[in-house]
Order: structure tokens, then sequence, then C-alpha cells
């Protein structure tokens, strides 16, 4: 079931017929971004937990929490940054036929 748009096949056909010189191909392409999603989720968890860390030893001093507290934000708004990236390229590569694993 497709909600946004239907793409015609002859636009598949020729978005598959692409002359490819780099040597990555869609399922490649794919690979690699997953790989890359996973390595930015991980990063972001060992920065909360750093955060977190930093939170707990900053024994009450409000500059070290404010600090750790922004850090714990952005590592979190850069975990949503990469889940989204990864819903959004599993639908494009959905919507273009591409493998989605």
């Amino acid at each position: 079931m497709k909600f946004f748009a239907v793409i015609p096949d002859e636009t598949k056909e020729l978005i598959n017929n692409l002359p490819n010189n780099s040597g990555v191909g869609a399922a490649n392409l794919t690979t690699i971004l997953n790989w890359i999603y996973i390595a930015g989720g991980i990063v972001a968890v060992i920065v909360i937990v750093y955060a977190g860390s930093k939170y707990i030893l900053s024994q009450g001093q409000p500059e070290k929490m404010k600090q750790a507290s922004q850090i714990i934000a952005y590592a979190i708004i850069g975990l949503v940054v990469v889940v989204l990236a990864a819903a959004i390229t599993a639908f494009v590569s959905g919507i273009i036929g591409g493998s989605t694993q």
C-alpha cells in the first residue's frame, strides 16, 4: 500500500538502468548506510553514558550539571536524526524498488 507516491514502471526501469561507475549497487549502498546508522546509534549511546556519568560526578555543581544535561540533549537529538535518516532511507528505497533489509 503506497501512501505518498506511485512511481511508474518506466521510471523504475530508468533508475535501475542508470550507469553505475562507482561500483556500488543499490543493495551495497543500503548496506553501507545501515552500517553508518548503526555506528551513529552506538556513538550516541556512548555519549549519553559519558554525559550521564559526568552528570553523576558533577557533585551538585550547577555549571557541570548543565553541561552534562546539554550533552545528553544533543546526543538524544543526534539519535533521533539517525533514526529518521534510517526511516527515510528505507522509505525511499522501498519506493524505488531497492532492498530495505
